[in-house]
């Protein structure tokens, strides 16, 4: 997948091969991102400490991480590998009503303090830095620390709160983004000392570069792609083991969101997919729109679980796999997983990661003049 080329584009961004510095690189989200936006780039370091989601990067880069603890990094270190970009996606926990917000508390913010840390000290300093981080990032202390950091590393910057349905993509996940560039760096845009809910010039659509959209006409009345572009196309045998149990539709049914194929959105897949119900993304069925609510009606008026169950499995209630998800989040085609990473390490790996499409447009948008 590549964005088409920005008129305002830079040249010296096509021209030259950036030295790109991956810290919390998970399974290359980010680094796909900038693939799409046209940068041409070399990596000089990939650094996670996750050993599963470093199996899948290595598995589909066949780049090997650093598997350390970023608090051993040194400004030495960094300064030696002549860094033009580093990419972030620092631990998200901290930030979250389920990691209890504990901001510049969470001993899991040390790592991105201590890179802060390493930002200052360094004599040549990046000309570029990209970070993702969750909603609830942007009014946190640690968010403060990085613009102060920012500010006095003579940077321009600009902050964004931005979801993949605003992009065309079926699917809500609204994630904190900021990007920032040298002051000699102009921006294309005028840069506002507030986070932005939409990008600040026009951007494209994934239905532009979608290959199935491509083949239809859109109106205006339907700005996304429908979610059956997304999915998976395999014998219905394929699919039996992502089938929502019978103890699961019982106990379940009223807290799952449920979308077909036709449908333009979905829920946040987060990292507790398939492990909690709640919450934690959408489930699929196969049945018509109109059969639905006539289904569910039934099954609220229905006494004894054994009729209730008869009626939700007529929905044929499945998950959506790990490669649909990896693709509502814009991974490219190729993207795969090792055999030997579970499907429960490879929910937890999404859930953790970033929807390249989106991302891409914001890299894109740094590097435009």
């Amino acid at each position: 997948m590549k964005l088409p080329r920005s008129l305002n584009f830079q040249d010296n961004a096509v021209l030259k091969k950036y030295h790109l510095m991956e810290l919390y690189s998970g399974i290359g989200g980010m680094r796909y991102a900038i693939e799409a936006a046209g940068i041409h780039f070399e990596v000089v370091a990939a650094f996670d400490i996750n050993p599963f989601v470093n199996k899948i990067y290595c598995h589909n880069f066949g780049f090997h991480h650093l598997s350390r603890n970023i608090l051993s990094l040194t400004a030495a270190e960094v300064e030696c590998l002549k860094v033009d970009i580093i990419t972030l996606s620092p631990p998200c926990q901290p930030f979250t009503r389920v990691g209890l917000k504990r901001d510049i508390e969470d001993e899991r913010t040390n790592s991105f303090l201590h890179v802060l840390n390493i930002i200052s000290e360094l004599q040549k300093k990046p000309l570029y830095l990209i970070l993702e981080n969750v909603q609830g990032f942007e009014s946190s202390q640690t968010r403060n620390k990085l613009i102060e950091t920012l500010e006095k590393g003579g940077y321009r910057y600009q902050e964004f709160l931005l979801s993949p349905k605003d992009f065309g993509i079926p699917n809500s996940r609204l994630r904190y983004y900021i990007i920032a560039k040298q002051q000699q760096l102009p921006f294309s845009f005028d840069c506002v000392q507030e986070v932005l809910f939409k990008m600040p010039k026009e951007t494209y659509s994934w239905t532009a570069v979608c290959e199935k959209c491509c083949h239809q006409q859109y109106s205006a009345s339907i700005p996304r792609c429908s979610v059956g572009h997304f999915l998976e196309e395999n014998p219905e045998e394929y699919f039996s083991s992502f089938l929502i149990s019978d103890d699961e539709l019982l106990k379940h049914w009223t807290v799952f969101d449920m979308v077909n194929k036709s449908g333009t959105n979905s829920c946040c897949f987060t990292k507790a997919y398939r492990h909690y119900a709640q919450g934690t993304g959408s489930v699929l069925f196969s049945v018509k729109d109109s059969e639905v609510s006539d289904i569910l009606s039934h099954v609220t008026a229905a006494n004894v679980s054994e009729n209730k169950l008869a009626l939700l499995k007529k929905l044929q209630l499945r998950y959506f796999t790990p490669k649909e998800i990896a693709n509502i989040m814009c991974f490219p085609k190729e993207f795969d997983f090792p055999e030997d990473v579970t499907i429960r390490q490879r929910y937890k790996a999404l859930g953790n990661s970033l929807n390249v499409f989106v991302a891409a447009c914001v890299i894109q948008l740094l590097f435009e003049t």
